[in-house]
């Protein structure tokens, strides 16, 4: 303790924030490496840690009013907002960051290029955790719930959506669920990068946020719906104004139950862009805190840059946006189409006039309650879980109500999106095509020409060498019938075109 300065205490400001006598003026200095739980939680009242008190009374109580402290500095002496950074010492040479970290009474954040003594105030925060102390104690209100004593159901994911900036202040500001954010580094190949190195796009870096949320209150899917509004998933290495790979869209998860989620989500929302989704779903191989500058810089600087409407956040989330399984689409109002837009070069080989639609009657007692909603109310199945994703044999889709020929086996491709995908129509006529409007953009509804069963919808991204188009359609709609089975079914006179 040779070099350090000693100073007079006026008082503590927060857990991890004092005010000092320097020369006879009042300097705020901030300990190195800690943040307690009045400035992370933003000074919310019901965030208390140890038998009702907060770190600042705790603190307060350590140090005598007009005592001296020892400073003892690191790399850099300030931060960006003038407050001096310190790791602080009693008169007896006892460091009051190691203290508050022993005892679980802080979270430790790297405060780059000030980490000399990072890793070991994190060893002593795994200890607190594993000691089961202070804010990290079961019963503390750390850990529960803002409802009352429910315990909080705290869960963590980290998300890529350009500027850690915009995406930061954009979940700050979600009324309920949100526990604490962080911004940083994530699942790049270096260790404990820097943001100038960061932006040379080299490292595999991408500027994620760490979102922390209860997931009683704010369930996950509701954390991807808020996610798609303020990203472009169909955009790679880039998102607004920033370009380059440390801007990619991703979600690192990990909780390896929720990759199943993310995923199913993912899929479900296909279906509402012309283009293929491509944000990175990986579980979290590393992250590093962003400089201190970076964490809640929108708070501190309302007029900063920020590529995200943040206005979004205070939107209630829409069914559609939840995308939740079986969701109920309302069946399209449009007018109907030309079915010459999509069919210019199809040839006519089916007998449609064989087939018809049923009475309601018949469709309560012939369809199960899925096949149902999906034909006759525009419901969409979950994706992946259906039968006829992954189904390779040769053979033809009908109409799971009227029988009518609709797809062929020759014409179906696996395009990823979770439901059978086919290049086209088993046949000119066979599908009416409307107009779409009933979710985020226009789109084109199938249905089958003579049930008027729903089957889905029809996307001009399919594979060029196939014609540029990819028919999207519900398992739940169709029938398949094997080549070998085509001919004793009344469908012999299509089996040309199968095998």
């Amino acid at each position: 303790l040779a070099q350090v300065q000693a100073v007079a205490l006026e008082r503590v400001v927060d857990g991890d924030t004092l005010i000092v006598q320097i020369d006879g003026e009042s300097v705020r200095l901030r300990l190195i490496g800690v943040d307690a739980p009045e400035s992370f939680s933003h000074h919310d009242e019901n965030r208390r840690t140890v038998a009702g008190e907060n770190v600042s009374r705790i603190l307060t109580a350590l140090l005598e009013s007009e005592a001296t402290v020892l400073l003892d500095f690191d790399v850099e002496k300030y931060d960006q907002y003038d407050r001096m950074l310190a790791y602080v010492y009693t008169d007896e040479g006892i460091m009051l960051n190691e203290v508050l970290a022993r005892f679980g009474l802080v979270e430790v954040k790297r405060y780059h290029p000030n980490v000399r003594f990072h890793d070991y105030l994190k060893e002593l925060e795994a200890d607190a955790k594993a000691d089961n102390i202070g804010i990290w104690r079961s019963d503390s209100e750390m850990s529960k719930s803002r409802k009352g004593d429910n315990p909080m159901n705290k869960k963590t994911i980290y998300l890529a959506g350009g500027c850690f900036w915009g995406v930061e202040a954009y979940y700050q500001r979600l009324a309920d669920g949100v526990i604490s954010t962080e911004v940083g580094y994530a699942n790049g190949d270096t260790e404990d990068p820097t943001y100038q190195e960061v932006c040379r796009g080299d490292t595999g870096f991408v500027e994620a946020l760490k979102l922390e949320y209860d997931a009683d209150q704010l369930p996950l899917r509701e954390v991807l719906a808020h996610f798609f509004r303020i990203v472009d998933p169909t955009t790679a290495d880039r998102q607004g104004n920033d370009i380059g790979d440390q801007y990619r869209p991703g979600i690192y998860f990990v909780d390896e139950e929720d990759f199943d989620e993310i995923c199913d989500y993912i899929d479900a929302r296909r279906k509402d862009y012309a283009s293929g989704i491509v944000i990175e779903v990986f579980p979290l191989d590393n992250f590093y805190e962003a400089e201190t500058y970076h964490q809640h810089y929108l708070n501190k600087n309302p007029s900063g840059y920020c590529h995200v409407n943040l206005n979004l956040a205070d939107d209630p989330l829409r069914p559609e946006e939840l995308a939740v399984p079986e969701m109920k689409e309302s069946r399209a109002e449009g007018e109907k189409l030309d079915a010459d837009k999509f069919e210019r070069y199809r040839g006519e080989f089916a007998l449609n006039w064989k087939y018809s639609a049923l009475p309601e009657e018949e469709l309560r007692k012939n369809l199960s309650e899925l096949q149902y909603k999906v034909t006759q109310e525009g419901a969409t199945e979950r994706p992946f879980d259906n039968e006829y994703n992954d189904h390779r044999e040769k053979g033809i889709y009908v109409d799971i109500v009227s029988g009518e020929p609709l797809f062929s086996s020759t014409d179906k491709f696996d395009s990823g999106c979770g439901w059978p995908s086919f290049s086209k129509p088993i046949s000119k006529g066979t599908v009416d095509y409307y107009r779409d409007k009933s979710l985020f953009r226009e789109r084109t509804e199938v249905r089958s020409s003579h049930a008027d069963s729903h089957l889905g919808h029809v996307f001009d991204d399919g594979p060029e060498e196939l014609g540029g188009l990819r028919y999207c359609i519900n398992s739940a709609a169709l029938r398949f019938i094997p080549v070998e089975e085509m001919a004793a079914e009344g469908y012999d006179y299509l089996i040309s075109l199968v095998e």
